[in-house]
């Protein structure tokens, strides 16, 4: 990984989500680095890769612009676990790899500029500025990339839902906002 692909990956990410800013530095980092350690090139469409996101934060489009990965090819998930962290799986070989920012996991960390960092981070090792593990990932049917393997209808809304979102009661299908609640309350 070389100063010049990061300040290119960087502009790519810089470009997509507005501006740079600490998100977006790591970020595009950390998607280089899992690219790297799972040896798929750089700016190629890799259809086997899934990329796992713990964080709905800005390094999230750093980790998107950089992969290629994205919700709507179901190549880019979204776990929600407020944390520094992806986990990039190839799937033709079961290969998963979590990278954690352990720069982000410092306690003390000395003040810095935005551009002190970006610095710091092109220049810094990805082996010294992350952690990695080798993980397991099994997933369903439904969270496979490709067109939806099944749909139904709620019994109850009348919505269409998608790759076993549902549930079933008493036999018929409920989506999971009838059934459990949702996000938001409609209103008349």
């Amino acid at each position: 990984m070389n100063e010049k692909d990061y300040d290119e990956q960087l502009a790519k990410a810089r470009d997509f989500h507005g501006h740079v800013c600490g998100g977006i530095a790591i970020g595009t980092k950390l998607a280089m680095y899992g690219l790297e350690l799972l040896g798929m090139p750089l700016n190629e469409r890799h259809k086997n890769l899934i990329v796992f996101l713990e964080i709905d934060r800005c390094m999230s489009d750093a980790v998107q612009s950089v992969t290629g990965c994205s919700m709507g090819k179901r190549t880019l998930k979204q776990m929600y676990y407020g944390k520094f962290a992806a986990t990039f799986l190839n799937q033709d070989t079961g290969e998963a790899l979590r990278i954690t920012d352990a720069d982000a996991n410092k306690k003390f960390k000395d003040d810095e500029t935005k551009e002190e960092m970006i610095v710091r981070f092109r220049s810094t090792p990805p082996e010294v500025l992350f952690k990695v593990e080798k993980v397991k990932i099994e997933l369903s049917r439904g969270d496979l990339p490709g067109k939806p393997y099944m749909t139904t209808f709620c019994s109850v809304c009348g919505e269409k839902v998608s790759d076993g979102r549902h549930k079933l009661f008493g036999g018929k299908p409920i989506c999971k906002s009838c059934a459990e609640g949702s996000y938001y309350e409609v209103i008349d």
